[in-house]
């Protein structure tokens, strides 16, 4: 027994001090019609260097072909976009986002880093709603140093397009600290409680 629980401690202390070491991720990502995600690692000081691209083109023909395209599902979307501006109302969970977005590029030693969203639930109201909630949050990242955060409303369509790209040198085990911090925090447990008892 105590071979056993000696074993799992000197695991879970080589798995403490690999997330520890320091890792740097160079980037791009787009998201309009198709999702392209390129990614260059840069780990263990500098002993493993590896990038993967997704999907490459091979996958994605063969994807295209094989997969038929979904019907749309408006309730199911529409209850998403309800929950997500439920959410989002609440000021306190808005401030909280933001410290924790702060904390985490700070975190990550972000350079260069650029991201555009451009999102429309489609409904003029819905998404008017929407940009009262995150208007103020996108004017708040642009003062953010080496980040450039633009976020743009869709009145119309409905439509998520997402591009990104940057550089960054971080701590992975900083990253789940913080990240679990963030989701076991109290502000995050009320706001849920709040979500679903709008449901």
């Amino acid at each position: 027994m105590d071979n056993v629980l000696l074993t799992i401690a000197c695991l879970l202390a080589l798995l403490i001090a690999l997330l520890a070491i320091p890792l740097s991720m160079r980037f791009s990502f787009t998201c309009h019609r198709s999702v392209q995600t390129y990614v260059h690692f840069h780990w263990l000081f500098g002993l493993i260097k590896f990038q993967a691209h997704f999907p490459n083109e091979a996958s994605s023909i063969k994807r295209e072909k094989a997969v038929p395209k979904e019907k749309s599902k408006p309730h199911k979307e529409m209850n998403n976009a309800g929950d997500f501006l439920v959410l989002f109302k609440q000021s306190i969970f808005r401030q909280h986002i933001v410290k924790f977005i702060k904390n985490m590029l700070r975190a990550s030693h972000a350079q260069d880093f650029y991201l555009l969203l451009r999102i429309g639930l489609g409904d003029p109201a819905d998404t008017g709603i929407l940009w009262a909630v995150i208007g103020p949050l996108s004017g708040i990242m642009k003062n953010l140093h080496n980040v450039k955060i633009e976020i743009e409303p869709e009145f119309i369509n409905s439509v998520l397009e997402v591009e990104s790209r940057g550089y960054f040198h971080l701590v992975p085990l900083q990253f789940i600290a913080l990240t679990i911090g963030f989701i076991f925090s109290p502000t995050t447990i009320r706001a849920w409680h709040v979500m679903h008892r709008g449901n």
